[in-house]
């Protein structure tokens, strides 16, 4: 039962890529599914960093000295001041290694 159910996904998962580059179903999408695209960082990155920015550790939410929380406001911060990717990871990393030292 294991084994078919990763033998499956595999399948499913072998398909979802191979499909779109074979050339199997037309290129020309429309302009809506083009525009969507645009989202799905988005909607992939944020469950991510919001899990990885709230500890829960023995079932308490910790802010005030959560480091990982500020440095990540202060690399927001950055990334709306510059635009910048490698601005924004220095400072943010910068910040969250001097916070958690010192």
């Amino acid at each position: 039962m294991i084994w078919s159910l990763i033998i499956l996904c595999g399948v499913i998962t072998f398909l979802i890529r191979f499909v779109p580059l074979s050339g199997i179903i037309s290129s020309d999408l429309p302009l809506s599914v083009k525009q969507s695209f645009k989202y799905i960082p988005l909607a992939v990155l944020t469950p991510i960093i919001v899990s990885d920015l709230s500890i829960m550790e023995n079932k308490n939410f910790f802010i005030i000295d959560n480091f990982k929380l500020y440095a990540a406001l202060i690399a927001t911060l950055a990334a709306l001041i510059w635009n910048n990717v490698l601005a924004t990871i220095s400072i943010g990393m910068a910040s969250f290694l001097i916070m958690s030292n010192f």
